[in-house]
């Protein structure tokens, strides 16, 4: 994620306030057998902060209110080695709502003792793959849902997933609760959102790449289907519960926005930039990087180029950016 990730990922935190009534179901079957010692509460794929610790507060608030806890809270904020961690503990720091801790591992792997955490919490995070199992051609996402490229992505999404689920699965103590949201396809709104987003593709042949880097800048990211999400042969065998299950989905709050006035076309494409600027940026870079023959300062003029032709693209059709995102909210329980 790109530094300016906190103040652009609004899409990301109303995924988080779609999901508060799954919290509070989870929090309802959660059993705690003590009222005064530190509960563990882990946030995997933090970033940089904002929404984690939103949701982090909210789940231990909800947890004080309804269990009569009087014990104190330990979180984990759990990403990769490279995230920002600096922004992260300048939000977390401005409240003694809990001890925070920082985690850097990938969350494929495990990342705290076994039989340590009472809630796990993701919010779309597990949609990010951890690794590209190919280059795409004629695109730097995948969009179709058929051919050999997209099985390849489906079978990755399916080994990270079961990776991701026996690791929390080792994690949790038993009754321990696992809060999932995951960006999911959901067909007609999936393919307005990947209408828009195919413009980084469009823009990224508008700059002098080589045909090497075009094919390399492809981003590790797949979105499950509710099927995929809900797969109960993976549950069962990491002894998780299924308690509730649900696909939503989230209009474009910033669409609406502009047609109705509220803010301009400028105003527009540039919260519409700077929110895939910030999730997408570091696989353009990340191809641009193994050409060794660029320059850092050529590779920092290329992305600013092209993040202008990005901008004047939304500009030119911003009919483009009316996205719906498809979000399944999962509560598991260990056994």
């Amino acid at each position: 994620m790109s530094g300016s990730y906190n103040s652009n990922s609004t899409t990301q935190l109303r995924a988080i306030e779609s999901a508060i009534p799954f919290i509070r179901q989870a929090i309802d079957v959660l059993d705690l057998t003590s009222s005064s010692q530190p509960i563990i509460i882990a946030d995997f794929g933090s970033a940089h902060g904002l929404n984690s610790f939103y949701n982090m507060k909210f789940i231990a608030d909800y947890i004080k209110e309804t269990k009569n806890f009087e014990g104190s809270f330990l979180v984990v904020h759990n990403d990769l080695p490279t995230n920002d961690w600096s922004s992260l503990f300048k939000i977390v720091n401005q409240d003694t709502m809990y001890f925070g801790l920082a985690n850097g591992r990938s969350f494929y792997s495990q990342c705290l003792p076994s039989n340590s955490i009472t809630v796990a919490s993701s919010s779309t995070s597990i949609h990010w793959l951890s690794q590209k199992p190919c280059n795409i051609r004629n695109q730097c996402f995948q969009i179709s849902r058929e051919g050999e490229e997209f099985e390849l992505f489906k079978r990755q999404a399916r080994r990270d997933y079961d990776d991701f689920l026996a690791n929390r699965s080792r994690e949790l103590i038993s009754g321990g609760i696992l809060l999932l949201t995951i960006l999911s396809y959901g067909f007609q709104g999936t393919q307005l959102m990947q209408h828009g987003l195919g413009f980084l593709y469009e823009c990224a042949k508008l700059l002098p790449l080589t045909d090497e880097e075009l094919l390399d800048y492809t981003i590790p990211l797949y979105r499950r289907s509710y099927e995929e999400c809900l797969d109960r042969d993976l549950f069962d065998k990491y002894s998780l519960k299924l308690i509730e299950s649900k696909m939503v989905f989230l209009n474009s709050t910033c669409y609406e926005q502009w047609k109705k006035d509220e803010i301009t076309l400028e105003e527009f494409a540039a919260n519409e930039t700077g929110f895939i600027r910030c999730v997408t940026e570091s696989a353009l870079v990340e191809a641009l990087k193994r050409n060794e023959r660029r320059s850092k300062e050529e590779i920092d003029q290329l992305v600013t180029r092209f993040w202008k032709i990005f901008n004047d693209q939304i500009k030119r059709e911003p009919d483009r950016f009316n996205s719906i995102e498809y979000h399944t909210h999962l509560i598991l329980k260990k056994l």
